[in-house]
């Protein structure tokens, strides 16, 4: 068996800011993690930039199967699924999302609206697409601006809580300068946050934490900062609550997600869930070697790397002997 590791091409031009550019710097890096984990399986495995050269590459090495590591193509997280109609095209078994999938999970305002359709409670909130745009009356401070597109808590700082108007108009302004797309616009969840690590396969499993991430913010917020420069502060501990895991599930079947999947909730004094953040193909990798919260959280609960790497391949290949069926 072969398997080709396909991993985003980081080049600093490709990105807007340096935010986005940290996000992937060291692509090629857990690329290699990973590839010794499978090495250690007795597959074969080649690890390969989607650059230029992806076709011939994946031509050439005739892989059984991909793993999709790709988070953008040139500094574009919506264009990740081009990588993924390849796969297809080569008719190359992969995992995580497929392109509705993938292009789904790069507009927060069409998967909250698909989880309200669905049943499934989300922050009130509203999608702008410039900083003076003005603000639905019937949203109450404080309110919390993201980027529409972008996961991996770019553009939140200790700044995202916004008490007023003053404060939104500041933090949409700052937001729409540096990353130059829509912002969506929440109520803040005043809570706590868990988030759901999801592990597909024969049965659908989640496992939950609460983050508890110290601090530059008042409330307990993953900011860019948190999470990508002071990671070693963040503290885990086991959650669960009854009927999150019904809910977590159902949000992965309705976004079109698929193998593994990690997402947000805020839950409020009442334990209201309001669910934030659905990630396909989150960060992923061994927890040692790159500290992905994914991998973490199924540490936690006894799955280590190479039994997640197991399951994942065999789903994938399950996958692709079931649809020639």
């Amino acid at each position: 068996m072969k398997i080709a590791i396909i991993y985003t091409d980081v080049k600093r031009k490709y990105f807007e800011n340096n935010e986005d550019y940290i996000t992937e710097e060291n692509a090629d890096l857990y690329a290699n993690d990973i590839a010794r984990y499978v090495s250690k399986l007795k597959i074969s495995v080649e690890t390969f930039p989607c650059d230029d050269n992806i076709a011939f590459n994946l031509k050439k090495y005739k892989p059984d199967m991909a793993i999709n590591l790709v988070d953008s193509i040139r500094g574009k997280s919506w264009l990740g699924s081009s990588i993924i109609g390849l796969l297809e095209i080569l008719n190359i078994p992969y995992t995580g999302a497929g392109a509705l999938g993938w292009s789904i999970g790069t507009n927060k305002f069409v998967m909250y609206k698909l989880m309200e359709t669905n049943g499934i409670p989300v922050p009130d909130h509203q999608l702008v697409t410039n900083y003076y745009e003005m603000i639905n009356p019937i949203l109450r401070y404080p309110l919390f601006p993201k980027l529409n597109i972008e996961h991996s808590s770019i553009g939140i700082d200790e700044n995202s809580i916004c008490e007023n108007e003053k404060e939104l108009r500041a933090k949409l302004k700052d937001l729409f300068k540096k990353h130059k797309q829509d912002v969506l616009i929440d109520e803040f969840i005043a809570g706590i946050e868990v988030t759901s690590a999801v592990l597909d396969g024969v049965n659908t499993k989640v496992y939950t934490v609460q983050r508890k991430t110290m601090g530059d913010t008042k409330e307990d917020v993953m900011t860019f900062d948190k999470k990508w420069k002071n990671w070693e502060n963040i503290k885990y501990q086991k959650f669960d609550a009854p009927k999150l895991k019904d809910y977590v599930k159902k949000i992965f079947d309705v976004l079109k997600m698929s193998d593994y999947a990690r997402i947000d909730t805020r839950i409020d004094a009442s334990g209201r869930f309001y669910f934030i953040d659905p990630n396909c193909n989150p960060f992923f990798g061994p927890a040692r070697e790159t500290h992905a919260t994914y991998s973490i959280i199924l540490d936690m609960y006894g799955i280590g790397f190479t039994e997640t790497l197991k399951r994942i391949i065999s789903n994938t290949i399950n996958d692709k002997t079931d649809a020639e069926q």
